[in-house]
């Protein structure tokens, strides 16, 4: 009686597991690329190898010396519209500052007759540049300031002619970097279209 029963099981057995046999073996073909979703890979590392520079690394942008390095003597005096010597490169404070002079001087009041500048700071510096420019530009009556739209987070340009000598600045914030630029002297090309075409060009080029 037991062994008719153990072949019974057997045989129930036999018959349950045929039919799953059966199913498994077709389940590939209800499961195409058309009814699966897309393969799932993994996406590209975020790390940088070894050998390769970081985005970070190769995006920087240019402070004390290097900002000298970013115009050449000639193409300054282009701008300026008067000679120039070589630039020199100052801390003064929080600013890294380039600093390009006339060679000889064209107006009594104003040595060396113009003057060309760069700064970068930390942007945290940004609204006590500001305020430093408006005051400097308030004492020689200069109170053309201008908002320039599409230039960085926040940009402004601030100057006039006074007593016939130009006298512009122009600075903007970019994130966490801050950018100002000065042209002006006497006979010079200065102009609020020259110190913003001016720091538009050294954002260009670092």
């Amino acid at each position: 009686m037991r062994r008719r029963m153990s072949r019974g099981r057997v045989a129930l057995a036999v018959v349950l597991i045929l039919p799953l046999a059966a199913c498994g073996a077709s389940e590939p073909k209800a499961y195409g690329p058309t009814t699966a979703g897309p393969t799932k890979t993994s996406g590209p590392s975020t790390a940088a190898p070894a050998d390769v520079p970081s985005l970070a690394a190769e995006r920087t942008h240019a402070t004390g010396a290097a900002l000298c390095n970013l115009f050449t003597t000639a193409e300054i005096t282009d701008r300026l519209g008067l000679e120039v010597s070589k630039g020199t490169a100052v801390k003064s404070g929080p600013y890294s500052v380039c600093t390009w002079k006339t060679t000889t001087a064209v107006n009594k009041r104003v040595p060396g007759g113009g003057i060309v500048t760069i700064t970068r700071a930390d942007g945290r510096n940004y609204p006590d540049f500001e305020k430093k420019i408006t005051a400097v530009a308030k004492t020689k009556k200069a109170h053309g300031r201008r908002d320039l739209e599409g230039i960085g987070d926040r940009a402004f340009a601030l100057g006039a002619s006074v007593s016939g000598v130009p006298i512009w600045n122009a600075a903007t914030l970019q994130g966490d970097l801050m950018t100002a630029v000065e042209v002006s002297g006497a006979q010079s090309k200065s102009s609020v279209a020259t110190v913003t075409d001016f720091l538009v060009e050294v954002l260009a080029r670092g």
